[in-house]
C-alpha cells in the first residue's frame, strides 16, 4: 500500500474509517491482498487433495488497537485467484472461554482420513480439534491443552519412512520447543526440546519473537521467524541463520508467514499490518525460489512490478513474464538460480511441458517471443490452448544454441486463456528457459 493510500485514509475521521478502508482495498488492488478487508492474519497455508486451504487468524475490526481476535476463518482456493469462505471455528467449540478475544495463530495438519486443527490460547497453551471433512466444523479433541504454555504452532509432517509429525511452538522469551506426534496426532511421543538458533539474525530478533514455520527441502530443515530463517540437517537442531527471505513489502519482525508447495511451484504467504497503531492485517502471497546455495529468495521483485495483479495470473502487456513465475510445470523440470542473477527453468528435455494460467490479451499481441539458454540438440516448441492437447497457436523450431531469442505469431485473444508450452526433441535435447514476452508488428 503506497503512502497517498495510507494519508488519503489517515485524512478521513474515526467514524468513516472502515468505509473508506473497504472502498480503498477493494478499488485498489486486485489479488493482493488475498482477500478483502477480512483481517486475514497469521497464515498458515496447507494443500489437502490438490486444494489450496488458508488457516487464518481473524482480526475483528479496522479500529482496533489492541489484538481483538474472536475466531479463526478457514479459506480454499483452487486457482490462487478465488478464495472460497469454508468455515469459521469458534472458540465456544473447544475448551476456551466462548467470548475469547485470544484466537491467536494456528495451524493444520491431515492424517487417518482426519484433519486436524492446533490452535492458540494467547500464550496459555495449544489445543487441538478435528473433523471428518473440512466442510464440517471442528470439535475439541482432548478438551484441554495439547501442550502448555506458550502458542503459534506449527504442525511439520516429515518425508522419512514413517511420515512422523511434529509440532513447532513458542517465543524467544523462553524458546522454540519441538515434540514429536503420535500417529493420533492429539498427543505428543516426547517432552517437548528446546531449539538452539545460532547466529546474527536470531540475536537480533526481538526477545518476544514468535512467528515459527517450519519445512524441509531435499535434506535441509528451514526453520522461520518474520523476515529470518536458520537451517539445519537435523529437526531437532541446532539451527543456524542463514539471514533474510527478501526485502519490502512489510518483510519485518511482524510478518507471520509460511511456504507452501502447489503444482510445482513454491510461494510464501505472510501478513502484515495496514495502518501503523492499528491491529488490523492481511495476507499477501508471492512466488518464492530456493537458490542453487539453497537460500530462500521471495520474489519481492515480482510485487514491485506486479502486486496488483497477484500470483495465479499473468498479463501479455507485462514487458517480460519471467520463466521462474509459471502456474504449473512437468516434475523434471528445475528452478535454477540465486538472487542476484536471477532464476531460469533448467532440465527441459523432449515431453517437458510449462503452464501459464488467466493469460489476459488487453494489448492484443501478435507474436510470442521466447528467450532460451543452453539449447542442446534439436526439438521444437508447441504452444497450446487450454490443455496440452488443445488448440495449436504456434510452434517455434529450436537448434543448438547458447543464448536465443525465438519468435512465432499468434491469433488475438479479446479473453484470458491458459497456455501450455510443450517441447518436443530428439534424444540429445535439452534446453533452460530464461523469460517469455508478447509483442505486436504494426
Amino acid at each position: 500500500m503506497n503512502s497517498m493510500n495510507f494519508n488519503i485514509i489517515a485524512s478521513v475521521n474515526k467514524s468513516r474509517f472502515t468505509f473508506f478502508f473497504i472502498l480503498m482495498v477493494s478499488l485498489g488492488f486486485s489479488q493482493n491482498p488475498i482477500t478483502k478487508a477480512k483481517g486475514v492474519s497469521d497464515p498458515h497455508i496447507r494443500v489437502f487433495n490438490d486444494t489450496i486451504y488458508l488457516f487464518s487468524g481473524h482480526d475483528a475490526s479496522p479500529n482496533d488497537k489492541l489484538w481483538v481476535m474472536k475466531d479463526w476463518r478457514v479459506f480454499s482456493s483452487t486457482d490462487l485467484l478465488d478464495w472460497e469462505h469454508v468455515q469459521t471455528i469458534s472458540p465456544k467449540d473447544n475448551y476456551m472461554d466462548d467470548n475469547s478475544i485470544d484466537c491467536w495463530a494456528g495451524d493444520a495438519a491431515t492424517r487417518n482420513g482426519k484433519y486436524y486443527f492446533y490452535f492458540s490460547d494467547r500464550k496459555r497453551g495449544i489445543g487441538v480439534m478435528q473433523t471428518n471433512r473440512l466442510t464440517e466444523p471442528f470439535v475439541d479433541a482432548l478438551g484441554k491443552p495439547l501442550v502448555a504454555p506458550m502458542h503459534d504452532p506449527t504442525i511439520f509432517i516429515d518425508d522419512d519412512e514413517n511420515n512422523t509429525p511434529y509440532i513447532v511452538y513458542g517465543d524467544k522469551t523462553d524458546a522454540y520447543y519441538i515434540a514429536e506426534l503420535n500417529d493420533d496426532m492429539i498427543s505428543v511421543a516426547e517432552n517437548p526440546k528446546a531449539i538452539t538458533i545460532f547466529g546474527e539474525a536470531w540475536e537480533k530478533a526481538p526477545k518476544w519473537m514468535d512467528k515459527n514455520y517450519l519445512f524441509k527441502e531435499n535434506d535441509t530443515y528451514y526453520l522461520s521467524w518474520g523476515r529470518d530463517y536458520a537451517t539445519s540437517k537435523n529437526i531437532y537442531g541446532p539451527y543456524k541463520s542463514a539471514g533474510s527471505f527478501g526485502e519490502g513489502y512489510n518483510l519485518d519482525e511482524f510478518a507471520h508467514g509460511s511456504f507452501f508447495w502447489w503444482k510445482g511451484q513454491f510461494y510464501h504467504a505472510w501478513c502484515y499490518y495496514i495502518k501503523e497503531g492499528y491491529k488490523f492485517r492481511e495476507t499477501i502471497i508471492t512466488y518464492c525460489h530456493i537458490a542453487d546455495d539453497g537460500s530462500i529468495v521471495t520474489d519481492t521483485k515480482f510485487l514491485d512490478k506486479h502486486f496488483k495483479n497477484g500470483v495465479g495470473q499473468y498479463d501479455a502487456s507485462w514487458d517480460k513474464i519471467e520463466a521462474e513465475w509459471f502456474y504449473e510445470k512437468s516434475p523434471e523440470i528445475n528452478k535454477r538460480g540465486n538472487k542476484l542473477k536471477g532464476f531460469t527453468l533448467s532440465n527441459i528435455k523432449s515431453g517437458s511441458w510449462i503452464k501459464y494460467a488467466n493469460v489476459s490479451f488487453s494489448n492484443n499481441p501478435t507474436q510470442i517471443e521466447v528467450f532460451l539458454r543452453n539449447t542442446k540438440g534439436k526439438g521444437k516448441l508447441e504452444i497450446r490452448e487450454r490443455s496440452l492437447s488443445g488448440a495449436l497457436i504456434g510452434t517455434i523450431s529450436i537448434k543448438k544454441d547458447t543464448t536465443r531469442s525465438i519468435l512465432c505469431e499468434i491469433p488475438k485473444y479479446s479473453s484470458k486463456r491458459n497456455l501450455y508450452f510443450k517441447f518436443i526433441g530428439n534424444n540429445n535435447f535439452s534446453t533452460e528457459l530464461d523469460y517469455i514476452k508478447f509483442t505486436s508488428v504494426n
